[in-house]
């Protein structure tokens, strides 16, 4: 199941690669923003996978009272110069709903 058409609507989609977050719809400052949440979930789910020894992640999310922030890798490869994607709404959503809805966006 994917956001409703409600959540849709506020969801700002963003484009990771080689270190660069951009989006279509969004003005600079939400991107900055979410461009330092991305770098600091990246960071600690990279932390965590080296402790672990479960590698890289494909995804990180952080959902608070008013917003929820995801990023996904969903295609072949999780480093820096590979494609991902990351969705931030303005609201607090089902973080599967969120995951399901970047994965077809990425598919798309």
């Amino acid at each position: 199941m994917c956001l409703t058409d409600a959540f849709m609507a506020d969801l700002e989609i963003f484009h990771v690669q080689g270190g660069r977050v951009e989006s279509d719809s969004a003005d600079q400052v939400v991107v900055d923003h979410f461009a330092a949440d991305f770098q600091g979930l990246r960071h600690f789910g990279s932390k965590l996978g080296a402790a672990l020894e479960l590698g890289e992640p494909w995804m990180g999310s952080l959902r608070e009272a008013d917003e929820t922030l995801m990023f996904v890798y969903a295609a072949a490869g999780v480093g820096p110069e590979d494609p991902g994607l990351g969705g931030m709404v303005k609201s607090r959503v089902p973080l599967f709903e969120m995951l399901e809805t970047l994965t077809q966006e990425g598919r798309g």
